[in-house]
């Protein structure tokens, strides 16, 4: 756990302004442990895959981060080759880069891909909200509102990942609230693509501001209403938010920009 640790922290990162919170780290610091699994044999392949996945979304790996396939492999506690597969894998995906040396690297966004990336999440997650809030029901509004209560106490007791994970949650329940089986697949291959810089919004975000859940509530008043315009504005506003703040970030002097592989 400790070697995985390292390799998250091997990268560089601009500044961001201290919270008012002490519980919130800064950019720079180590993020909070997330538990690496022991896989059985038999399904290691689908695992190990599923387990780094959930890391890129989660935004545990920096952009520009390169990442050597044996620490990965020492880190989950599984052989080379499931390792490499699922890296593989993540290259298809656009989540990695594959470099030489059994290594891959997590991509910088510039402009254009933050543009281009922003947009078809518009257009994607906006259809999953609007369909959602044609169909929502009591009991899916409560699951979202106990999901928000859970992501302000997780950034109080436990910090920014655990509460990102409560973000990833609540954004899922609500897309599967849109009874298609197609929308949340495509809308996971571009968060696999914003996770990194999503982890970097959310550092500046929560130390910048304590209202880090208004337009999640934002959403789930639309819901109770059945306004579903307003559901997709409040997802738009919630999605632009992040990457607002990414190409603060990116315009920041000193702040590395991307790389040919």
């Amino acid at each position: 756990m400790a070697r995985l640790n390292e390799i998250i922290d091997d990268v560089d990162m601009p500044d961001i302004p201290p919270t008012r919170r002490p519980i919130v780290p800064p950019v720079n610091a180590a993020p909070e442990p997330t538990p690496i699994v022991h896989f059985d044999r038999g399904t290691v392949r689908a695992q190990v895959h599923a387990q780094l996945r959930r890391l890129v979304m989660l935004g545990r790996f920096r952009p520009g981060q390169a990442l050597k396939l044996n620490d990965l492999a020492n880190a989950l506690g599984t052989s080379l080759q499931p390792v490499r597969e699922a890296v593989r894998q993540l290259v298809a995906e656009k989540a990695l880069e594959a470099l030489p040396n059994r290594s891959a690297r997590v991509p910088r966004a510039d402009h254009a891909k933050l543009d281009d990336l922003q947009r078809v999440r518009f257009a994607i997650e906006g259809l999953a909200a609007e369909l959602a809030a044609a169909r929502v029901t009591r009991a899916d509004i409560a699951t979202l509102d106990a999901i928000v209560e859970a992501e302000v106490r997780e950034l109080t007791t436990s910090g920014i990942e655990a509460s990102v994970a409560q973000n990833l949650e609540f954004h899922f329940a609500l897309y599967r609230m849109s009874g298609s089986a197609i929308l949340p697949p495509i809308i996971e291959s571009l968060w696999l693509q914003f996770g990194p810089h999503m982890r970097q919004a959310a550092d500046a975000f929560y130390a910048a501001d304590d209202r880090a859940t208004d337009h999640h509530r934002a959403i789930i008043v639309a819901l109770k209403e059945r306004d579903v315009m307003a559901v997709r504005a409040a997802v738009e506003r919630d999605i632009g938010r992040s990457f607002d703040i990414v190409r603060t970030l990116l315009d920041k002097p000193g702040t590395a920009k991307p790389r040919r592989a």
